[in-house]
C-alpha cells in the first residue's frame, strides 16, 4: 500500500477557519482507511474513505459512503446528535499536497499543516493533530464499524 506516513493522524481546518462558520477534519488511519468531515452549527457530513498516495505529494481519496445529520453540542471533534442512513459512494479524487508550517492568521505562530492545491471538504489548510488515532474516533463508527 502506498501511504505517506506523515499524513497518518487527525487533521483539522479549525485554526484556519477564523471568521468562517464551518470547518472540516480528516482522520487518516495507518491501515489506509479513514474519514473526512464537514460541519457547521446546523449540519455534519462524514465521508468514510480509503486513502493512498499513488505518487509523492498526491493524496488519493476513495469515498465509500457518506452520512449526514445534525451535530451535538459537546466539545472537541464533531459528533452526531441525529444521523440519516448511510449513502454509498464510489468517488475517487486526487489532491496535490505539501506538508509544512502555515500561519493560521497574519502574525500568528505557524502550525504544522498539510496544504492542498485543490480543497478537501472545502478547505485548503489542515493543522496537524494527534498522530495516534483510532477508527472509534470516526463520528460514524457506531453506525457502521470498520472491517
Amino acid at each position: 500500500m502506498d501511504l505517506d506516513d506523515r499524513l497518518v493522524g487527525h487533521w483539522s481546518s479549525v485554526p484556519f477557519s477564523y471568521g468562517v462558520m464551518e470547518a472540516s477534519e480528516l482522520g487518516l488511519l495507518a491501515d489506509g482507511q479513514g474519514w473526512s468531515s464537514w460541519f457547521n452549527a446546523d449540519a455534519l457530513c462524514v465521508t468514510r474513505l480509503r486513502w493512498r498516495c499513488p505518487e509523492p505529494g498526491v493524496l488519493e481519496l476513495h469515498a465509500r459512503w457518506s452520512v449526514q445529520g445534525t451535530p451535538g453540542d459537546g466539545p472537541g471533534s464533531p459528533a452526531f446528535a441525529t444521523m440519516e442512513p448511510a449513502e454509498p459512494l464510489a468517488e475517487v479524487t486526487r489532491h496535490r499536497y505539501v506538508l509544512g508550517p502555515v500561519e493560521p492568521m497574519p502574525g500568528a505562530d505557524p502550525l504544522a499543516a498539510v496544504t492542498f492545491e485543490e480543497p478537501v471538504e472545502f478547505c485548503h489548510h489542515f493543522a496537524a493533530g494527534p498522530k495516534e488515532i483510532s477508527a472509534e474516533e470516526d463520528p460514524t463508527f457506531s453506525a457502521v464499524p470498520y472491517q
